[in-house]
């Protein structure tokens, strides 16, 4: 008799554990309560949910990157909004009805110019600069002790997973918004630029001056280690105050002297004033060539700013085809993860009505057994 309801009580308990069992899928829609229900099919089902994870990281990210990129775009159609407000000013300075009253309030105009344009290229969105290249957390321009404006960023672009495995570069850096090139050689050509230009070839080198000697121009890779190529002989040209040199007569070789939008904006507002760099006075006719010469170096800076603004909408297709694949891909997995993991709850109800049944039959023999039990000790 002992056997017999040992029996029944691991019967009993069996049905409690179906019970639960049951129960939790009616309540989650779920079909494996734990890894050891199906070790096949929890395998399955945890390999989905990586990816599903996986590609929900990628989407966040990507995101992420289309508010900044569309940050960046709105900086930057101000910046060429900017630009074409200085060359219209410029194009008033540059006629001999404009006084030297009107000079002075086109620079006092133009400069108020250069502050919007240091905000916009210090643009940040979610704690993050735009414009300073691979670093986001570094403020990409710095005011220095004698005015002028430098760029602390670097010229490389920060990589962000687009898919597994696939990486796309984000946005562009300061060093292509703000600096334009105002000098441009190829191959067997020299190139004239100012101490303060920055040079880089078409990998994307930098060369550098030796100061204070400066009769050398010095590579600096991409990561700005010094190297051992040189470049020389550097000539000065003392009136114009410009350097000359020579570059490289490899295939494909071009070096560009890149000017900063902000030094440029000074040397226009000096001209208006018609004053040097250093403050001291210059004739009416140096300041009218300088003016003109400016309104010349506005329209390259706009067109550079523009080559920058369109490779960013460029990437910016890019994210968000990149976006749509992963959202498909996204859809796709959690249809995957449902249909494995999912409990078929027609079926659950249809084992929780057996399940009843049978546990009314159960405890009818119990009932049936104990008294019987009672029977035979009263006997």
């Amino acid at each position: 008799m002992i056997n017999q309801t040992d029996q029944m009580l691991y019967r009993l308990s069996n049905l409690d554990n179906l019970q639960q069992k049951l129960s939790y899928q009616t309540s989650t829609g779920k079909k494996l309560q734990q890894g050891s229900d199906d070790s096949v099919l929890y395998s399955r089902e945890i390999s989905v949910d990586d990816k599903i994870r996986t590609f929900e990281g990628l989407k966040a990210q990507i995101q992420r990157t289309k508010i900044q990129n569309n940050t960046a775009d709105s900086s930057m159609k101000e910046i060429k909004n900017i630009l074409d407000y200085v060359k219209s000013e410029l194009i008033k300075a540059n006629t001999d009805t404009t006084n030297d009253n009107g000079l002075k309030a086109i620079a006092s105009a133009v400069s108020g110019m250069k502050e919007n344009l240091y905000d916009l290229a210090n643009t940040q969105t979610e704690g993050e600069y735009v414009f300073s290249g691979s670093d986001s957390s570094v403020k990409p321009f710095k005011k220095e002790t004698d005015g002028s404006i430098s760029y602390a960023g670097n010229n490389k672009l920060r990589k962000i997973a687009v898919e597994e495995g696939s990486y796309r570069d984000r946005g562009v850096n300061g060093f292509d918004v703000m600096m334009y090139p105002s000098s441009t050689a190829y191959k067997g050509q020299s190139l004239t630029f100012k101490e303060t230009d920055r040079i880089t070839d078409q990998d994307g080198n930098e060369w550098k001056l030796n100061s204070p000697t400066n009769d050398t121009l010095i590579k600096y890779d991409v990561d700005g280690n010094i190297t051992s190529e040189t470049i020389t002989p550097i000539t000065f040209d003392v009136v114009n105050n410009k350097y000359t040199t020579p570059v490289l007569t490899a295939d494909g070789t071009k070096f560009e002297a890149k000017t900063s939008i902000f030094g440029l904006i000074d040397n226009i507002v000096n001209a208006l004033n018609k004053v040097d760099s250093s403050g001291n006075p210059i004739s009416n006719e140096d300041a009218k060539a300088l003016i003109a010469e400016g309104l010349d170096e506005v329209a390259k800076a706009y067109d550079s700013v523009n080559i920058s603004h369109a490779e960013l909408g460029a990437k910016n297709k890019v994210f968000e085809v990149s976006l749509e694949r992963v959202n498909s891909k996204l859809t796709q997995y959690n249809v995957l993860s449902q249909e494995i993991g999912a409990a078929d709850l027609t079926e659950v109800a249809i084992k929780a009505k057996a399940l009843e049944l049978t546990y009314t039959a159960l405890y009818s023999t119990i009932s049936k057994t104990n008294q019987l039990s009672l029977v035979n000790f009263m006997n």
